[in-house]
């Protein structure tokens, strides 16, 4: 499958800069005691150097002809696992990992949710659409909180690790790309037990009231209030 039709089929553009995936990979926390997960792997470019530094690696493709092309390219690799199949569809390891991917635009909101929402993953590097990395992350980098950026923020640590040009993809993309940190917190504010009833009073007050100017710190206390008088 050619670079436009791939493009098409599933909005992804590859990265063309081996010294920059090595850059970035240098600047996350990813080392030899590591399990690092790669979602759409395509020709392999970052698997290539994942596999360099990184214990080892899963990748999941969902494209058979390139599946199997990647599996001729790394016949040799001890440290490399490769599925064939939707990722939305894939198990996640039942232990701690780390994810370093360039993931199919189409589908960001469907992986992002998948992976906060277990308790193994520990931190995760993606590159993203700018306008989706202001979606999870909320302010500063945006002007207002969205739901899901309140939703996340007592469980992840979630920034701007990298701002691309056009000219490091193929093809060139049209919108703005960013590499996004994900880094789950490792002592959150709000009790695991008390994720369910956080998420409902959050969904409560999105669908009711005008929050998204709300910063998080006044999130909390506005939950705690609620806990207070509803005897939670």
């Amino acid at each position: 499958m050619n670079y436009k039709l791939r493009r098409r089929l599933y909005s992804q553009n590859f990265l063309r800069n081996r010294e920059l995936i090595r850059k970035l990979i240098r600047r996350a926390s990813i080392g030899k005691k590591d399990l690092v997960l790669e979602i759409g792997p395509g020709y392999g470019v970052i698997t290539q150097e994942l596999l360099e530094v990184v214990g080892k690696v899963i990748a999941v493709e969902r494209d058979p002809a390139l599946h199997k092309q990647l599996l001729n390219k790394f016949r040799f690799a001890k440290n490399l696992k490769l599925h064939n199949g939707d990722f939305l569809d894939f198990p996640l390891p039942n232990h701690p990992y780390k994810v370093f991917a360039n993931i199919p635009f189409a589908i960001t909101s469907d992986i992002f949710k998948k992976l906060t929402g277990y308790t193994n993953l520990s931190e995760a590097y993606l590159i993203v659409q700018k306008e989706a990395a202001f979606k999870f992350i909320g302010m500063p980098y945006d002007i207002k909180n969205t739901m899901m950026a309140t939703l996340l923020k007592p469980w992840f640590e979630i920034d701007i690790l990298w701002k691309f040009e056009i000219n490091d993809f193929i093809p060139k993309p049209s919108v703005s790309i960013v590499m996004m940190r994900v880094k789950r917190i490792n002592n959150p504010i709000i009790p695991e037990n008390e994720r369910g009833l956080f998420r409902d009073f959050i969904i409560y007050s999105y669908s009711r009231f005008k929050v998204a100017h709300i910063v998080f710190e006044k999130w909390i206390e506005r939950f705690n209030y609620f806990k207070r008088v509803s005897g939670e």
